[in-house]
């Protein structure tokens, strides 16, 4: 059992100022790939099918597979198939070593379909 009230105003408070970090990331992810694509996710989506969608997102920002997931609104579990279809293309490099997921805050490896930051995922 955990030391603190998960009711105490302390722990609402906190997981109230979590939220809104969250949701600034994700806001700025989207507003990064719309910025870059010069389309709204809105147009990107009517444009685009979910996997290519995954691409562009993780092209124009490095992160893990449950934060851009979030971000772009795509199911994690899709995700997880267009990560594993785009590693099997040689589309896709994850980090060697796992870092702390924005998102999560657990350990995770970093996505990239962008090729200049290949080298960068491999240090």
């Amino acid at each position: 059992m955990r030391g603190t009230n998960s009711n105490s105003p302390n722990s609402f408070l906190n997981n109230s100022i979590k939220a809104k970090d969250k949701q600034i990331l994700l806001n700025h992810i989207v507003q990064t790939i719309e910025q870059k694509t010069g389309l709204s996710l809105l147009q990107l989506k009517r444009k685009h099918p979910q996997h290519d969608l995954y691409k562009i997102g993780l092209f124009y920002f490095t992160t893990t597979n449950k934060t851009i997931c979030e971000a772009l609104k795509i199911p994690v579990e899709a995700g997880t198939r267009r990560k594993r279809k785009l590693e099997k293309d040689g589309r896709l490099m994850s980090s060697i070593k796992k870092g702390i997921c924005p998102f999560t805050g657990h350990k995770a490896r970093f996505l990239s379909t962008n090729p200049d930051q290949y080298n960068k995922l491999l240090e």
